[in-house]
């Protein structure tokens, strides 16, 4: 196959001396880009740490334009869950790394609810918490990530499936995404400081708290125990967060993440976004 000897070509010139020879690599693996996991699949050998980790620096600024051209396709989607399923797959594919597909997402979601079926067939909202976060003495799949709360990662909707991990409003997305699959209806809760699902369960309002354990709690206790607690808190809890609003949330954090980890282009690249999401 020519391209595939052709990467092999180039895969040999990634360290070249000449800046020259680098630039024309990098306008290569460019022109390469949309096909370059394909063809590595064909190589007769993997690539080492060195190269891939090359690979991935040639292809930074053309995967930050992709996410740039690409971002605002999310609101084509017809319906809200759908809206931000697309929305956190361009974003967790970016932060997964230049062999992601934001296409992967979907099946990953599938695979886990099917799982989740399997296990427990057609379950409520509650006890689907249960099974995603554990109850007492249960499993626990997935749970906040205190010990690095600040990880762009944990804002990656892929690694929080590889790992389990994640911040509060990934694994209230991810609650939110697998219910649709089980037609249960769990929005978000803009809560301030600490993002919560919301849940309709009963005839009871209640706010679920998907980094610690999925706690229920009742959002009329929260909101008239809570610190802050005003009008103004009555209406975050009464009104479910929007998708603007989440994906808005979810850019904030990535930017004061790559602040806190001094990585300044993508800390533009996520300040970018937010400004695009709220001029459109």
């Amino acid at each position: 196959m020519a391209s595939v000897t052709r990467l092999e070509h180039l895969l040999k010139l990634l360290d070249d001396d000449s800046e020259v020879v680098r630039s024309a690599v990098r306008e290569k693996l460019a022109c390469m880009r949309k096909d370059l996991p394909l063809h590595l699949a064909h190589l007769e050998r993997p690539l080492s740490v060195t190269e891939d980790r090359m690979v991935a620096q040639m292809l930074a600024p053309v995967r930050r334009e992709e996410l740039l051209e690409q971002w605002m396709r999310w609101r084509w989607m017809d319906q809200p869950d759908a809206q931000l399923e697309e929305g956190l797959s361009q974003i967790g594919a970016f932060l997964a790394g230049w062999k992601a597909d934001p296409a992967d997402l979907s099946p990953r979601l599938d695979a886990l609810a099917d799982e989740a079926f399997k296990d427990r067939g057609h379950m409520n909202e509650r006890e689907l918490a249960e099974w995603l976060f554990g109850r007492q003495g249960d499993p626990v799949r997935f749970r906040g990530n205190s010990k690095d709360y600040y990880a762009p990662q944990n804002s990656n909707l892929y690694w929080v499936l590889d790992t389990g991990l994640g911040n509060p409003i990934s694994l209230c997305c991810l609650y939110r995404l697998i219910a649709r699959r089980f037609e249960l209806k769990v929005s978000g809760c803009n809560f301030p400081g600490h993002f919560l699902s919301r849940v309709v369960f009963e005839g009871e309002t209640y706010l679920v708290d998907c980094f610690n354990r999925g706690r229920f709690m009742l959002a009329s206790d929260v909101a008239r125990h809570h610190p802050a607690a005003n009008p103004s808190m009555d209406e975050i809890i009464r009104e479910p967060a929007t998708v603007d609003a989440i994906l808005l949330r979810v850019l904030r954090n990535l930017e004061e993440a790559y602040d806190r980890g001094n990585a300044a282009e993508e800390r533009k690249l996520m300040r970018k976004l937010a400004l695009r999401l709220m001029e459109d």
